[in-house]
């Protein structure tokens, strides 16, 4: 009884006080609601879901999960040569208690990789990113898929680095669990200045593998140098997690974006050029509903600050 009353009380609380304070709009809600750490239930079993992803790149934990003795054995069933595994660029993952995920990097010697002014193909090495779910204890292969979109020779101008996969395995529902991973896109230059990194999820679904968001843009930054301090820089970092609304069985993805804009110019007596520096920031949020297939999104590359 007393319980009742004071949460009658409190309830009158607060509604007096709303009177008295503007209602939040509906982006403050939802920004809100994807910085919350607030944890849902499950019905059967009151198990926590962690909503959240991640709030920003700088608190994302990586996996240090990475078993070599069953990656042996998962050579073996690949037919290819340990010694082609890179294996600081490749990561792994418990999924459950009988199936492993990696992500591995190998290495072909074979592959043409540019032609010369004589028009002789020339063999280089290219690296290919392979998505595999394998069985715990004997490395049997249980599902497996190259990205394409991630095969690069070690002379071209953009470079990827190591998929790193997330510490915590995320849920899409109450049961259906998914591994999420990035992975960095960065160009080998001082004057133009690119990187972008690439969130995915994977789901083992029917022992097939689900891309159900694929490559979506956590961070960019574009921009140019002279290679000696004076640059101007726009940068986009992005916070992702789970809305407690569904469609199509899926939790919507709820996305902050963060927008900021830096340029700089060196001080330069000689020119009678003095030191500058400007700042700029910008903040928006995206909602991603599943379509019964994937987290399908519309990549928007249009710069916020840069002309």
């Amino acid at each position: 009884m007393k319980k009742t009353i004071l949460l009658s009380g409190v309830l009158m609380f607060f509604f007096s006080c709303g009177k008295k304070e503007d209602v939040k709009n509906a982006a403050e809600v939802q920004y809100q609601e994807l910085l919350s750490e607030t944890q849902a239930h499950l019905a059967h079993n009151k198990k926590p879901i962690k909503k959240l992803i991640f709030k920003n790149l700088d608190e994302i934990e990586d996996s240090k999960e990475m078993n070599l003795q069953l990656l042996s054995k998962v050579a073996s069933h690949l037919k290819i040569k340990y010694s082609d595994i890179k294996i600081a660029e490749s990561s792994s993952i418990n999924y459950d208690e009988q199936t492993v995920f990696f992500v591995l990097t190998t290495v072909s010697h074979d592959k043409k990789a540019f032609r010369t002014s004589d028009d002789d193909e020339e063999l280089g090495n290219y690296f290919q990113r392979k998505y595999l779910f394998v069985n715990r204890e004997n490395g049997s292969i249980i599902a497996e898929e190259f990205d394409e979109n991630l095969g690069y020779y070690d002379n071209e101008a953009i470079q990827f680095s190591k998929s790193h996969i997330l510490k915590d395995l995320v849920f899409l529902d109450e049961k259906t669990l998914a591994i999420g991973f990035y992975t960095q896109a960065s160009a080998r230059s001082r004057i133009v200045l690119y990187s972008e990194q690439k969130f995915t999820l994977i789901a083992l679904i029917d022992n097939e593998i689900k891309k159900v968001l694929y490559e979506y843009p956590i961070r960019l930054t574009n921009g140019d140098s002279n290679g000696s301090g004076t640059f101007q820089i726009e940068t986009l970092e992005t916070g992702m997690s789970f809305s407690d609304h569904k469609t199509n069985g899926y939790f919507d993805l709820l996305i902050t974006k963060n927008f900021s804009y830096e340029e700089a110019v060196e001080e330069d007596l000689e020119n009678g050029v003095i030191q500058q520096s400007d700042l700029k920031t910008k903040k928006e949020l995206e909602k991603i509903k599943f379509n019964g297939k994937d987290y399908a999104f519309h990549r928007d590359d249009r710069h916020r600050f840069l002309e």
